[in-house]
């Protein structure tokens, strides 16, 4: 009987034991799974801006396309996209166009109007090149030039036009630095 009662005295608290430790498992658990819960709603946050960046300057190479179809207009061009305002905290996508640069006009082979061997329309490959900056800013009106960026992406295609009326020459940027900027 002595051995029995010293038995239990010897595993008197052992239970208390055994209940920290799970709770020191189990705390241990909770908090990794916080730590990967925080992770994942970090790296989904940096997907939507990623996209919505690379659509962003997508957006911007149909901008450029549609001025030069619907105005002629091929000078390059700064736009705002997706702004969106909470309080004073500003968030949007400042998109950066180039120059719609014509850089192949060759004559329309499928247009009848260019039958009699003086071509009025003609086949005409343009690039142009689009780079979006996802940027956030406090205050109100346009964002600075220092906002902060967020992320950014640039886009180049080209586009082939036909039939096209002869390109406006004007409008054609001649300059080295503005034509350094259509990137392929």
């Amino acid at each position: 009987m002595n051995t029995q009662r010293s038995r239990s005295r010897s595993e008197a608290g052992s239970a208390y034991i055994v209940t920290l430790l799970a709770l020191v498992v189990l705390t241990i658990l909770a908090l990794s799974l916080a730590l990967v819960t925080q992770t994942e709603v970090q790296v989904g946050a940096n997907e939507r801006t990623v996209n919505r960046t690379f659509y962003a300057a997508d957006s911007g190479l149909g901008i450029a396309a549609a001025e030069a179809l619907s105005s002629g207009r091929y000078n390059g061009m700064t736009v705002i996209l997706n702004r969106v305002t909470v309080g004073t905290a500003n968030t949007a996508d400042r998109v950066t166009i180039t120059s719609f640069v014509p850089i192949l006009t060759v004559r329309c082979d499928w247009c009848p109007a260019n039958a009699n061997g003086v071509p009025k329309f003609w086949k005409v490959n343009h690039a142009v090149t689009a780079t979006s900056q996802r940027i956030s800013w406090m205050g109100s009106g346009d964002p600075p030039d220092d906002a902060n960026l967020l992320g950014q992406k640039t886009l180049s295609a080209m586009f082939e036009f036909q039939p096209w009326p002869t390109p406006p020459v004007e409008s054609i940027p001649t300059d080295p630095t503005a034509l350094a900027q259509v990137k392929f």
